[in-house]
């Protein structure tokens, strides 16, 4: 669980944006690695949160992570036809409003603001001016922000670390080695851990527990 950094100089202007509920996607290529949903920071790294954490095994664990790639759909409880049909309506009810302000209706103003270049549009375009085609890209955007992945923040970052000693070589019931009696394993020393959300640090005091039974 750690830290995905990411090749785009324009998230780091973002660092310390929350988002409560993103869709993220893990591709190579065309092909999703793995997808999940949950909240997300920006950082001037790249991207954290919990959602981050949660896909960076796939990357920390890739031998090219730079092949790889992060689609953020930054309002998946949005299907794409009915936001398409809600931002004709509200850009052509709000002409003379700029099209950030009125998507800072559903995401943080900073972000509404960065995001419009990434749709080649101006960051000061008016609602009435958005196009079709405009409209059409900034959609895109929206639902499918490529973000070229780097890597993530490496070990000394991570919250929470794979591999250890392998479960097969330990009694689940007392958490002794079955190779060297007498020696006890907990924790992190295992070859488990989870997701984020306190599973890990319910693992480590179980086993810590029947360790010291």
């Amino acid at each position: 669980l750690v830290p995905i950094t990411v090749d785009a100089p324009w998230v780091g202007a973002l660092r310390g944006v929350t988002l409560p509920d993103v869709g993220v996607r893990v591709l190579e290529g065309d092909v999703s690695l793995r997808a999940d949903r949950g909240s997300l920071l920006f950082a001037h790294f790249g991207l954290s949160g919990p959602v981050i954490l949660d896909l960076s095994r796939v990357v920390s664990g890739h031998p090219q992570p730079r092949s790889l790639a992060l689609e953020l759909d930054l309002l998946p409880s949005w299907k794409d036809a009915d936001l398409d049909e809600h931002l004709r309506v509200e850009t052509a009810a709000a002409g003379k409003k700029q099209l950030a302000a009125v998507l800072a209706a559903h995401l943080p103003r900073r972000l509404c603001d960065a995001l419009l270049p990434q749709a080649g549009l101006p960051a000061e375009r008016r609602a009435a001016a958005l196009s079709r085609p405009d409209r059409g890209r900034l959609l895109d955007r929206l639902k499918r922000l490529r973000l070229p992945v780097t890597g993530t923040l490496g070990f000394g970052r991570a919250e929470v670390t794979a591999g250890g000693v392998a479960l097969g070589e330990v009694d689940s019931r007392t958490m002794q080695s079955k190779l060297a009696p007498g020696l006890f394993i907990a924790g992190e020393l295992l070859d488990l851990d989870g997701p984020i959300g306190g599973y890990n640090f319910q693992a480590a005091w179980s086993t810590g527990w029947l360790a010291g039974g």
